[in-house]
C-alpha cells in the first residue's frame, strides 16, 4: 500500500467524519464538475507541499497558488482563505490515514507483518505528513481549527489503539490515549527520518518504530502499573 499524490480525478471528501467542515468549500464538493476537481486537486497537492516546507504560519495563498499554476482568484473562487484550504487539505489525510490504520488488524499481530505496516505508513506520511505538522502549529494560533479537528482526530486515535491493542490479543483500556501516542512517535520517527536522511536509513527507523509498537501494543496498562 503505497499513498499517492491525488489525482486529477479525485473527489474531494466531505463532512464531519472528512475533518472537512461544511464551510470549507465555498461550493459543495457534489456540485462541483471534474475541471474544478482537477483545480481543487491541484491547490491541495501544492499547499501540502508548501506545508512541507514552509509550515502552515509561513504559508501564503501567493505561493500556494504559485505552486498550483492557479490564480489568486482561482483559489479564492473554491477556498475563502488559508484556513479552508487547510482543513480540505486534512479531509484527504483523515480519510487516507483511518484506510491505512483499517489493514493492522490483519497485518501487526506479527513483527514482519508490524513493519510491513509501518513502512506502509510512512509511505503514507511521505503524502500527508505535512498536514499534521502544519495543523498542530494553526491549532495552536485558531481556536476554530483546533476544534474542527480535534473531534476527528480523537476518533482516528481512537481507532489506532483498539486496533494496536487487539494485534497482541487485547482491550485497551483507553484506546485513544493509546492511539495518540503511537501515532506521535511515528509522525516523529518520519519527520526525523526525512530530516536526517543523509545519516540514518529509513528502513532502519521503520524497523525501530515497528519494535516499539510491536512493544506498546502489549505493555500493562498505565492505570494497572500506577
Amino acid at each position: 500500500m503505497r499513498a499517492l499524490r491525488s489525482s486529477p480525478d479525485t473527489k474531494l471528501p466531505n463532512g464531519d467524519e472528512a475533518f472537512l467542515s461544511g464551510t470549507a468549500l465555498r461550493q459543495p464538493a457534489d456540485a462541483l464538475g471534474p475541471r474544478a476537481h482537477q483545480t481543487i486537486a491541484r491547490i491541495i497537492e501544492a499547499t501540502r507541499d508548501v506545508f512541507l516546507t514552509r509550515g502552515y504560519p509561513g504559508t501564503t495563498i501567493d505561493e500556494i497558488a504559485r505552486v498550483a499554476e492557479v490564480s489568486r482568484a482561482s483559489f479564492y473562487t473554491y477556498f475563502p482563505s488559508k484556513r479552508e484550504v487547510l482543513l480540505a487539505v486534512g479531509a484527504y489525510a483523515a480519510s487516507e490515514s483511518m484506510g491505512a490504520i483499517e489493514h493492522l488488524a490483519e497485518r501487526g499481530s506479527t513483527r514482519a507483518g508490524m513493519i510491513q505496516w509501518v513502512s506502509d505508513y510512512f509511505d503514507l506520511l511521505d503524502v500527508h505528513g505535512s498536514f499534521a505538522f502544519a495543523w498542530t502549529q494553526a491549532a495552536h494560533e485558531d481556536e476554530e481549527i483546533r476544534t474542527a479537528g480535534m473531534k476527528r482526530h480523537l476518533s482516528i486515535c481512537r481507532r489506532f489503539g483498539t486496533l494496536l491493542a487487539q494485534t497482541a490479543g487485547r482491550t485497551a483500556e483507553q484506546p485513544a490515549m493509546l492511539g495518540l501516542v503511537a501515532a506521535s512517535a511515528l509522525e516523529r520517527s518520519w519527520s526525523y527520518s526525512q530530516l536526517y536522511a543523509d545519516t540514518i536509513e529509513r528502513a532502519d527507523v521503520i524497523a525501530q518504530a515497528a519494535h516499539a509498537l510491536w512493544g506498546i501494543a502489549r505493555q500493562p496498562s498505565a492505570r494497572t502499573v500506577r
